[in-house]
């Protein structure tokens, strides 16, 4: 059986410091990506990567084992990118991909995949291109609180508690930023593939 990431840091914190790898390891490619889509530069990202788990190493005395080791890992991921943009003055993220709600409630009924016509398997094909460029777009225009919390809950499949947690504002206030974005991103999408939206 695997061993949690509490189990890894009491190893960590009782002298076996290579344990640390298991960690990096385990959370390495969730960082990076989130790092990724904040700076839209891989060098940068890796750099981010690296510094949160250097930072973390050197600050695991005061982790507390009640939060998720991936929720305080975020935090600190976070806080490192929105240092270095802020110094930049630059927020913008990579395209995301299609969009693809991780609760399938309501907003999932209101894009539907092009329509394919009779033969036209190719043009279906272009069409859903042409539909998920348009998104990523979108995606790429909201403002940087609502596309952190879109990443976090639609992307990266986080629950509402814990991105209020990661990002120090209640769940309502999460929800509110997520309901935002999508609101813009229909908006945006609806009035120029009207034929993909209820």
């Amino acid at each position: 059986m695997d061993e949690t990431d509490t189990e890894i840091v009491d190893r960590v914190l009782s002298g076996e410091t290579d344990a640390f790898k298991h960690l990096v390891w385990r959370h390495q490619q969730l960082l990076y990506d989130l790092s990724f889509r904040l700076t839209g530069d891989t060098a940068e990202a890796e750099d981010i990567a690296q510094a949160a788990f250097i930072k973390m190493f050197s600050s695991l005395s005061s982790y507390k084992k009640e939060l998720a080791f991936r929720n305080w890992a975020y935090t600190i991921t976070l806080n490192i990118a929105r240092n270095r943009l802020k110094r930049r003055a630059i927020l913008r993220f990579l395209p995301l991909g299609i969009f693809s709600p991780a609760d399938g409630k309501e907003e999932e009924r209101h894009i539907q995949e092009p329509m394919e016509e009779e033969g036209g398997r190719h043009d279906a094909g272009c069409a859903a291109q042409d539909l998920s460029n348009a998104l990523e777009k979108a995606i790429s225009a909201l403002p940087e609180e609502l596309k952190t919390a879109f990443v976090m809950c639609h992307i990266h499949k986080n629950q509402v508690k814990d991105i209020s947690g990661i990002l120090g504002i209640t769940p309502n206030a999460v929800s509110i930023r997520i309901y935002k974005a999508r609101e813009k991103l229909m908006k945006e999408l609806a009035s120029k593939y009207q034929e993909h939206f209820c």
